[in-house]
């Protein structure tokens, strides 16, 4: 039997043994390039990681509320959007959470002592807790007292209280889980947080509570 002759575009197109070689040892060398290619891609993706600081987008939970000299001792100042009482005090300035710590109801202002509680105190509407001026749970079902907050003084004169700082430094704060102790004010003349004694409430101005916007 004849062998079937190739006809012309198969000749065309057919490799001699030695192209064939050399494009097996092209593809071999392209391969091996691309493999060193993304392994030091690889390696810069790791270096740069490590040298470059991680930045945290996380939204400021900072905001401002008037100006020192804009409140009198006694005087108590709801921020409703920011959910924060401004107390000031004859120590100085305190930020307090009006956040139930059960479900997180926004709970009712300070009142002055009762019969059932000598001491000045605050109800919750929602299911009955009842917290102390320092912040301690008088009435379940409540199962950590309400967090204080940072406070400090910007460059502005303006207060500025940071929910995001947290820096337990006594036992109520350690209980609340977040903010900072209990027993700390803002001096307005030095704009630093300070101690003093757990504060009573006894300072307290009722039914002058102001309630205002937040500043951002």
């Amino acid at each position: 039997m004849k062998a079937r002759k190739k006809r012309p575009e198969e000749e065309r197109w057919e490799l001699s043994p030695e192209a064939r070689r050399l494009s097996r040892r092209k593809f071999l060398a392209r391969l091996g390039l691309g493999s060193l290619v993304l392994t030091a891609g690889g390696a810069v993706s790791s270096i740069g990681a490590y040298i470059l600081p991680k930045v945290n987008f996380e939204p400021s939970q900072a905001f401002t509320a008037g100006r020192p000299e804009d409140y009198n001792v006694g005087d108590v100042r709801l921020i409703e959007s920011q959910a924060v009482f401004i107390f000031r005090t004859p120590y100085g300035f305190q930020a307090v959470s009006d956040i139930c710590t059960h479900l997180g109801c926004a709970y009712q202002p300070y009142g002055p002592p009762d019969d059932e509680y000598p001491q000045v105190h605050a109800h919750c509407p929602c299911h009955g807790s009842v917290f102390a001026r320092d912040g301690r749970v008088l009435r379940a079902p409540a199962p950590r007292p309400v967090p204080f907050y940072y406070m400090t003084i910007n460059p502005s004169g303006l207060l500025v209280v940071d929910k995001g700082v947290y820096d337990p430094t006594d036992e109520l704060s350690r209980q609340s889980g977040e903010g900072v102790g209990h027993n700390l004010y803002l001096d307005p003349e030095t704009g630093q947080m300070v101690e003093g004694p757990l504060p009573t409430g006894e300072d307290l101005r009722f039914g002058a509570i102001r309630t205002e916007p937040s500043r951002g």
